[in-house]
């Protein structure tokens, strides 16, 4: 049951090295891995992005006919408005241009290598259409894989992630001067995967991390009430899941 395999999920988080076992589980859906990911090795960041991360064409297979449902209804439904934005083409939140002091998204980043303070990452954040909560998660990340989908969905080039990287105050280059493992790592992700596929990534984060949060679930992460777990949503419990180190668990 999907209660189960979320428990098991969780597990993983004491243990990074039963990952790639459960990966391999037939039971387990990209929501699932999407979460895990966040604590995973390189390894296991790779395979999840090489199974998980699901392409637009399949997307709006499933939901084709949701279209003409929701226009008919004017696109007044909240659900029907969120469950279509995971198969927009466009990432970029062309809206939050005309509040940014930042020309585009490209600026922003060119800003942000020269050192990333709260306000361009949270710049950064709103260009990609992403909430703050989301980008923050993304830019604390140690691995640094959050960095290549973030650039592959929104369309920025390779170069976007050194940027990111050398503003983040990560090293570049190892002791013999080549490009530090770290970042050579970041920079294959990059290459492996298509923009698609790191748009439904990057739109279930955004999703899982930032819209399901509430006052309540908050303080729950905070406390670690995981006893209530089944009173929360599956974004919420994605969220839980996800933060609960970042609010000092």
């Amino acid at each position: 049951s999907n209660p189960c395999v979320e428990a098991i999920v969780a597990s993983t988080r004491g243990d990074a090295r039963t990952a790639p076992t459960l990966l391999r589980r037939p039971e387990l859906r990209p929501a699932h891995a999407y979460v895990l990911f966040w604590w995973a090795d390189a390894e296991a960041r790779k395979l999840i992005l090489q199974r998980f991360a699901v392409s637009r064409e399949i997307l709006q297979d499933a939901v084709g006919d949701l279209f003409a449902v929701a226009s008919e209804e004017g696109w007044q439904d909240p659900m029907s408005r969120k469950a279509l934005q995971f198969i927009e083409r466009r990432q970029r939140n062309r809206a939050a241009i005309a509040k940014s002091p930042f020309d585009s998204l490209d600026d922003a980043i060119a800003a942000a290598q020269n050192g990333m303070t709260r306000d361009v990452a949270e710049e950064i954040s709103y260009l990609s259409g992403l909430k703050p909560m989301t980008g923050a998660k993304i830019f604390t990340d140690p691995g640094g894989e959050p960095l290549a989908i973030l650039c592959k969905a929104t369309g920025l080039p390779r170069a976007a992630i050194r940027a990111l990287w050398r503003g983040l105050r990560r090293p570049e280059v190892d002791s013999t001067g080549a490009t530090a493992p770290a970042l050579e790592r970041v920079m294959a992700v990059f290459d492996m995967i298509a923009v698609d596929r790191a748009q439904t990534v990057l739109r279930y984060w955004n999703w899982s991390l930032s819209s399901a949060l509430t006052p309540a679930l908050l303080k729950a992460i905070r406390e670690g009430d995981e006893a209530a777990v089944d009173e929360y949503s599956v974004p919420q419990r994605a969220a839980m899941l996800a933060l609960s180190r970042d609010f000092g668990r």
